[in-house]
């Protein structure tokens, strides 16, 4: 179990914005509310509600949770359990400094969107309701031509979730799309770097973004490559984060380093 510090919490920040997060969550609620207690939805209301200080993430304790929510301790922890097993959340157990159990971390996940939900067909949906009999007359009658039209499903718009990467927009490094496309989809190479903008407009770097996009590169498939050997126990954008940001600390102390020597060479 990891340690609880608002650097671990930080680590599991799932999404860029509350916008990203209240689009998953409303998703998720589209989806399965029918199969939620007014408990349960009490309870989603709660930790959505905590978790925007570090966004996707709540540390907050079932008993807090439960006496926000006006329900028992026991139904809190029952409904945190469904969310995690229909996919919106991630349960991770952690220790406090005297090694004793902590709080569990409540990590929202990303799940589809309202849209792409409502764009997606059902096999029944295409599937004729009755098995015509082979004996039966193969010509259709005026009614049957008329319901035709109803059972012809076209071409369905793709999800967002479905976009490859030529659906990128330019001003996503095209050497950042060539490493990230072999593993993710259009949208999580979007998000990804969104965080690499952060990180950059952090730094303040004399050099332009693309003149450190080797950099960027190694960290991500630095992370990749932690990933694979089963090291990530936050989120695969939050660890891409922590190694990008050190990465650029560096490039950051050399400009530094720089500047300074530069400065004491004016007068000479």
């Amino acid at each position: 179990m990891e340690k609880l510090t608002y650097e671990t919490i930080q680590n599991y920040q799932s999404f860029e914005s509350t916008e990203e997060m209240d689009m998953a969550v409303r998703g998720f609620l589209y989806k399965h509310k029918g199969e939620l207690s007014e408990g349960d939805l009490k309870v989603l209301q709660q930790i959505w509600r905590h978790s925007v200080k570090v966004i996707g993430v709540s540390f907050a304790k079932y008993e807090y949770i439960a006496e926000q929510a006006n329900v028992s301790r026991r139904t809190a922890m029952r409904a945190v359990k469904k969310f995690v097993e229909k996919g919106l959340m991630k349960k991770i157990p952690t220790a406090r400094m005297n090694g004793k159990q902590g709080v569990n971390i409540l990590v929202i996940q990303h799940f589809a969107s309202i849209d792409s939900l409502k764009n997606d067909v059902s096999p029944h949906a295409v599937t004729p309701a009755d098995t015509p009999n082979k004996t039966e007359n193969k010509q259709d009658s005026p009614c049957e031509k008329d319901l035709k039209p109803n059972n012809v499903i076209e071409q369905v718009e793709p999800s967002l979730e479905q976009l490859d990467s030529s659906y990128l927009p330019e001003s996503v490094s095209p050497k950042f799309v060539e490493a990230a496309k072999p593993f993710f989809p259009a949208i999580e190479i979007y998000r990804l770097w969104q965080r690499v903008l952060i990180v950059y407009s952090k730094m303040q770097l004399q050099k332009d973004l693309e003149d450190v996009i080797d950099k960027v590169i190694d960290a991500f498939k630095q992370t990749v490559f932690a990933k694979k050997l089963g090291k990530i126990r936050s989120t695969f954008a939050g660890y891409f984060y922590t190694i990008l940001y050190a990465s650029l600390v560096v490039e950051k102390r050399k400009e530094t380093k720089h500047l300074f020597y530069d400065f004491l060479n004016e007068g000479e």
